[in-house]
């Protein structure tokens, strides 16, 4: 191997290089695979913004939005049910039970319980 990276240095670089990126990537998305399946159907609190929520309970962000009547994140900042009870005035716990309310329906809606 020394020979090889002496004579073709370069080529010897890359292949290092492209075999970092690919142990990274794969390990990134193991993490993310490990990290979403143990995290299904997490009970809704606070701190989670609505797209977490639509992973966790395997439903498009975007509609439950939508049907809740929540504000779409600006500029790729999602809001936390926090902040969108803040900004609307309301205790936390009324904007909590209208996401978990639009995740029955549409879990009802696909015939999943949920």
């Amino acid at each position: 191997m020394i020979g090889l990276a002496r004579r073709h240095p370069i080529l010897v670089f890359a292949f290092v290089l492209a075999l970092a990126a690919s142990l990274f990537l794969a390990g990134r998305i193991a993490y993310r695979a490990v990290y979403w399946t143990q995290h299904r159907n997490v009970a809704v609190e606070p701190w989670m913004t609505m797209g977490y929520v639509g992973r966790s309970w395997g439903l498009d962000p975007r509609e439950m939005d939508q049907r809740a009547g929540l504000p779409v994140p600006e500029k790729g900042k999602p809001f936390t049910l926090e902040q969108i009870a803040r900004d609307r005035g309301v205790p936390v716990s009324d904007v909590i039970s209208l996401v978990e309310q639009t995740i029955a329906e549409m879990q009802a809606e696909r015939g999943k319980a949920p």
